[in-house]
């Protein structure tokens, strides 16, 4: 029979051809579904990586100019800070151990200082709903910068070395300490201002106590570590706007040489450095700038 088909040629020539036929045709839909699917797949992920660097960029952007000028004001008092700490004007201890009053520099540092905090926490609580891993690299330095910012009152190997010891919060935060601090200033619109800041300064007292104390006679000439922090902060400050200020926000590399070559006490610099590397931040133009200007010192 098999033997009569294929003395049969114009038979077997159509049999061949239907299944070259069949097979083409299972291949081909075959071929064409995997691209497609790909082809989806791949548009998908565009898409929802496009729509999430967008929410991304609306966060940043919606904060992005007060935490500019939060940077701004805190940058300046540290700079008014290095030239008048002897003046003693933090030093509410000392007086009348009253943080109720109005005490202008010490409560408008402390105002500073909560007003970087509150505005990171506004914008960490829009972001955490946004994959922050697919943002662009702009936006993912200026996210590392924030939770840079956040954890260097926590951190305590990359301030006190071999010695750290986390038993006891002297002159580091508890984390949720720390975050519960902004909660003060912090309105449903924004943040409060100086000035209603100091009207609930009363009210203030248990909520803010163990900051007003952290702050209470901070010195470079002190035998403690929070001085270290503020000085570390303030590079971070500066790194941050000299990525994304303006240009009058900015500091130059002979203030900025200044400063690190002066510290005003001795200060543990690589650790710091260490530490901003744990956030993966030393590849960062103005970070990059600060490590080489520390090192032509």
């Amino acid at each position: 029979m098999f033997r009569a088909i294929i003395e049969n040629t114009p038979l077997y020539t159509a049999l061949i051809s239907i299944m070259v036929s069949v097979i083409t045709f299972f291949l081909t839909n075959y071929i064409k579904n995997y691209f497609e699917n790909n082809l989806l797949k791949r548009k998908l992920e565009t898409e929802h990586k496009f729509n999430q660097q967008k929410k991304i960029k609306e966060v940043l952007s919606k904060y992005k100019i007060h935490m500019l000028t939060a940077c701004e004001d805190f940058n300046y008092r540290m700079w008014n800070f290095y030239s008048n700490y002897p003046q003693k004007w933090m030093n509410i201890s000392e007086k009348d151990n009253d943080y109720g009053s109005i005490h202008y520099y010490f409560h408008s540092f402390v105002y500073r200082f909560l007003s970087i905090l509150a505005w990171i926490k506004k914008i960490n609580k829009e972001i955490i709903f946004v994959d922050t891993t697919l943002a662009s690299k702009n936006d993912l330095e200026f996210i590392k910068f924030i939770r840079c910012i956040s954890q260097l009152f926590c951190n305590l190997t990359a301030i006190e070395r071999e010695r750290a010891d986390g038993t006891y919060a002297i002159d580091h935060f508890f984390r949720d300490n720390l975050n519960t601090f902004p909660d003060a200033i912090i309105t449903e619109n924004g943040i409060k201002s100086y000035s209603e800041y100091v009207k609930e300064l009363i009210l203030l007292q248990q909520p803010l106590s163990e900051l007003y104390q952290f702050f209470d006679s901070i010195s470079p000439t002190e035998n403690r570590k929070r001085y270290d922090r503020l000085y570390f902060l303030h590079l971070i400050v500066m790194a941050f706007l000299n990525n994304y200020g303006y240009d009058y926000q900015k500091t130059g590399k002979r203030k900025l040489k200044q400063i690190l070559n002066h510290p005003l006490k001795d200060v543990n610099i690589r650790g710091f450095f260490e530490f901003l590397n744990s956030y993966k931040l030393v590849k960062n133009k103005e970070v990059r700038n600060l490590i080489r200007t520390y090192g032509t010192k």
